[in-house]
């Protein structure tokens, strides 16, 4: 897993209106397969996988924030935030970011399974 953290002089990640939550991601998943069942199950594993794998990478990137903030406010400004980010492979797909936004000073993790060059130092 590829961490990035924004703040401390770097500028946080400050357009919360730009993800979506992770509960809206969820919604929209839904809706998305509603489209053609087949096809999305095919390509994502089916709801079940899909939304584990989620929880797991949520679960991952709030008990990192949490070790890393020991000692200092780890309380979330607004709840875990998710964006797709292409796997660039030759599968076309799409994998997923989580990202954390402290409420004390808006510092921002972001968490990607692959690199994301922009991000790093």
């Amino acid at each position: 897993m590829n961490i990035y953290w924004l703040g401390a002089g770097l500028f946080p990640l400050d357009w919360e209106f730009c993800f979506f939550t992770v509960s809206e991601y969820k919604e929209k998943i839904i809706e998305k397969r509603e489209s053609n069942p087949e096809y999305f199950d095919m390509k994502t594993g089916g709801m079940d996988k899909l939304f584990a794998l989620i929880d797991q990478r949520v679960t991952f990137a709030l008990n990192n924030f949490r070790e890393e903030l020991k000692g200092y406010s780890d309380e979330l400004r607004c709840p875990a935030m998710i964006t797709p980010i292409p796997r660039g492979d030759n599968s076309n797909g799409a994998d997923f970011i989580i990202i954390l936004k402290r409420d004390e000073d808006g510092d921002t993790a972001v968490y990607s399974p692959y690199p994301i060059s922009y991000l790093e130092n």
